[in-house]
């Protein structure tokens, strides 16, 4: 287990590293263009590679959707709870709190955990969560869920229309797909560097850190709780409720930091929880690994 965590973030760490370092000998990374080049281009394309390059049965795991979306359901209302509590502003820590990092960290790891077995069921939760992406994160974060304004984001376009396609049942072209693999291919890549290049002008002596470190603990702990009662609810079998849990404790989300960038959100403190949430997230495994996997 622990080898599979660490496979799965070392190149995370890696190219964040570079960012930094690449925001301290040049100016690549300081182009204000970069976000809106992530945002309205990279995230539709890698949306939609990911919603139509898969085959998977959505409609034959309708219990696994309905826990995945349920469990986020139960974050979103606790962490509302908190946020009043701790007076922070919830139009941005909201999403970071609640929607996980399931598709470069969550996936992998469920794949070295759980094997072949688990990685339908992966998917299927990591595209639950990207949907919160787009809609609780993005409508959270540009501070508004007016239909028109949501839907001139290029990634709901894009989520509507991969619904559309699914649903309708046509075939994409296998060249369509390349496409679509092909540009959104730069997507975390440019991310990483970003979060890398926030990290490098933090002004540690500026954080608050006890805030900090409790939301650390916070983002496994409610994701874990939510997603055992959820799985509890609905009967989840022992593989689906592995699935579940891995997913809802994975670190706070590069998209998280990304989105913060584009709407003038806490960039600092989303890039710090990003990396803090990384030590949390293993040890939740852990205790998955000791309660449910074996």
């Amino acid at each position: 287990m622990f080898s599979a965590f660490i496979s799965a973030i070392l190149p995370v760490m890696i190219i964040a590293l570079l960012g930094a370092f690449l925001s301290k000998k040049t100016a690549y990374l300081d182009d204000p263009n970069l976000p809106r080049l992530i945002v309205n281009v990279g995230m539709p394309a890698l949306l939609l590679h990911s919603m139509l390059g898969t085959h998977i049965d959505f409609l034959g795991m309708g219990k696994l959707v309905l826990a995945s979306a349920l469990a986020l359901f139960g974050m979103v209302l606790v962490t509302l709870v908190l946020l009043k509590v701790m007076k922070l502003e919830r139009r941005f820590y909201l999403p970071v709190l609640v929607n996980p990092n399931t598709g470069n960290l969550g996936i992998p790891i469920a794949y070295a955990l759980l094997g072949e077995q688990g990685l339908a069921g992966a998917v299927i939760i990591s595209s639950i969560i990207e949907i919160s992406h787009f809609t609780l994160g993005i409508g959270m974060m540009s501070g508004s869920f007016n239909p028109k304004r949501l839907l001139a984001n290029p990634p709901v376009i894009a989520l509507l229309v991969g619904v559309a396609i699914m649903g309708s049942g046509i075939p994409v072209p296998q060249f369509m797909i390349r496409v679509f693999d092909m540009v959104g291919s730069i997507t975390v890549p440019v991310m990483l560097l970003m979060l890398g290049r926030s990290l490098a002008h933090m002004k540690v002596h500026e954080a608050h850190w006890i805030r900090l470190f409790f939301l650390s603990l916070y983002r496994p702990a409610i994701g874990l709780s939510m997603a055992w009662g959820a799985a509890y609810l609905f009967g989840l079998t022992p593989l689906h409720t592995a699935n579940l849990l891995i997913a809802c404790c994975m670190p706070v989300a590069v998209l998280n930091y990304i989105f913060s960038t584009r709407y003038g959100g806490p960039v600092n403190e989303v890039a710090g929880l990003t990396f803090l949430t990384l030590p949390t997230a293993f040890i939740a495994l852990i205790i998955i690994k000791l309660t449910v996997i074996g």
